[in-house]
């Protein structure tokens, strides 16, 4: 119902921390606000699909108060939990493909330019 707020949080804090890094001339500040930027876009890629899903089925409304499960207060209890069941795992699982995925980018792209250097120097 309202499980894509935490990842749009995770896409907005990571938006706001590469913006404040912007004019930080350290090449590893320039690394992580690349990789910032980019799991930003995924997860606010996601987020937007997820959006579009919940206004698909109603769980999304355009009127006060925009979520069905914010109409009584015994329902903001079971929107909560829903926040912490499902979207913080899926915050915290979209963060580890991304992390694991960029490490596993890194290492065979040093191990192709190894292979370069090694070709290349046999000539």
């Amino acid at each position: 119902m309202c499980c894509f707020f935490i990842p749009t949080a995770e896409a907005a804090i990571l938006t706001l921390t590469s913006a404040a890094l912007k004019n930080n001339c350290n090449p590893g500040v320039q690394i992580f606000r690349r990789h910032a930027n980019g799991l930003s876009k995924l997860l606010a890629g996601g987020s937007l699909l997820l959006a579009l899903e919940h206004i698909w089925h109603g769980e999304i409304t355009f009127h006060f108060p925009f979520i069905t499960d914010m109409e009584t207060p015994e329902d903001t209890a079971v929107m909560l939990q829903e926040l912490a069941d499902v979207g913080v795992p899926m915050a915290l699982l979209v963060t580890f493909a991304y992390i694991t995925f960029s490490a596993l980018r890194s290492f065979f792209a040093g191990h192709a330019s190894a292979a370069r250097d090694l070709s290349g120097s046999a000539k």
